[in-house]
């Protein structure tokens, strides 16, 4: 009894491993893929899964799940590969965008007026360009009515400290006791001077109080004129000539790997954090739930036609991701071992002898 039980289980072996062998796999994978989307046809999407799996998944293996360390490490030195990658030197911007794909995403960024407008405005509204171009007016008038102005020379004090100043230099040059006339000019400057600045300052303080929003006002409009659609659709061509003949290592030379590493990093800890938000969670959940609402009803073979996934394609790209594993499986063994694993529980079980004792003494 058991001698047939053995011969039975090894010509099941033998029967499952040619049926492997020599690409006949290939065979089954036809045949079981087929056989699914005939199945499919019939099947909806919310008859396998439902709007609450997926949010639980989603919850389980991209909120909750741990990200390990070793992915960061391995972007961090890929990126690196890339960084230093000699095809870099002989590889130009053009050989990996075309000038149509160049001008179409020149366009896209051109038509966008409203953010161009909005993005403008914050930048020019914010406090630090308020205290940028507080500063450079402020020095650019102060230093204008010191140096530049006559209107300066009217004013009291100022006159006696040009006069002084050259006065000076003649002494210095024909006096002995230069130190006692130096002296005696700082005093003269010193009780001048501040007198003169407070008052410029405060003038010119008082100017750009009143003005600043004009002033900001009258950038905006500047800015908005010099790129208007017709002045960067004529940037265009400059940018693309610019760019285009420089290789890839001229860009890439101006990041070092410390550099990459870092933002890998940024861009780690701030997903981290980003995807236990709230804003996060609601938004998951908001995706999810229309998904469902568009396709939950539907067969599923409408949905994967809709996202461009067909019979033979899912076919061909099985085959071609499990084709290096299965030979390789196939060779050493280690297929053999798990079909004979797989068999042994069912002939060798007591049910299966049970029935062949009751069978054998039918006969």
């Amino acid at each position: 009894m058991k001698d047939l039980l053995t011969k039975l289980f090894e010509a099941h072996i033998e029967h499952e491993l040619n049926a492997i062998k020599n690409g006949a796999y290939k065979r089954i994978v036809k045949e079981e893929v087929s056989a699914l989307f005939r199945w499919i046809n019939h099947i909806k999407l919310k008859d396998i899964v439902t709007q609450d799996q997926i949010i639980d998944l989603i919850q389980q293996k991209v909120v909750e799940s741990p990200v390990p360390g070793g992915i960061t490490e391995l972007t961090g030195e890929m990126s690196r590969k890339v960084l230093t990658s000699i095809h870099n030197d002989n590889t130009l911007f053009e050989d990996i965008i075309t000038r149509k794909q160049f001008d179409t995403i020149m366009d896209i960024g051109i038509n966008l007026k409203k953010v161009r407008t909005y993005l403008i405005k914050k930048i020019l509204y914010s406090s630090a360009y308020s205290k940028l171009i507080s500063t450079i007016i402020y020095i650019a008038i102060k230093e204008y009515l010191i140096t530049e102005s006559k209107i300066a020379q009217k004013i009291p004090g100022i006159s006696s400290i040009l006069d002084i100043g050259k006065h000076t230099v003649n002494l210095v040059e024909s006096l002995p006791v230069v130190s006692s006339v130096i002296t005696v000019c700082k005093e003269s400057i010193n009780h001048a001077l501040p007198n003169f600045e407070a008052e410029i300052e405060n003038r010119i303080i008082t100017y750009i109080e009143t003005t600043l929003d004009s002033k900001i006002k009258h950038s905006e409009n500047i800015l908005l004129e010099l790129l208007n659609e017709k002045n960067l659709t004529a940037l265009t061509d400059k940018i693309w000539d610019l760019i285009s003949k420089n290789s890839l290592s001229e860009y890439y030379n101006t990041i070092n790997s410390n550099d990459m590493e870092d933002f890998i990093l940024i861009g780690y800890d701030f997903w981290l954090h980003f995807r236990k938000t709230t804003y996060f969670e609601n938004i998951y959940k908001e995706l999810v739930s229309y998904f469902f609402e568009k396709y939950g009803d539907n067969e599923i073979d409408i949905i994967i036609d809709d996202v461009g996934v067909n019979e033979e394609m899912v076919i061909n790209d099985i085959i071609q991701m499990i084709s290096p594993g299965i030979e390789t499986a196939l060779n050493t063994g280690y297929l053999e071992e798990r079909i004979r694993c797989r068999l042994k529980s069912f002939y060798f079980s007591e049910k299966t002898v049970s029935l062949v004792k009751e069978n054998g003494r039918c006969t």
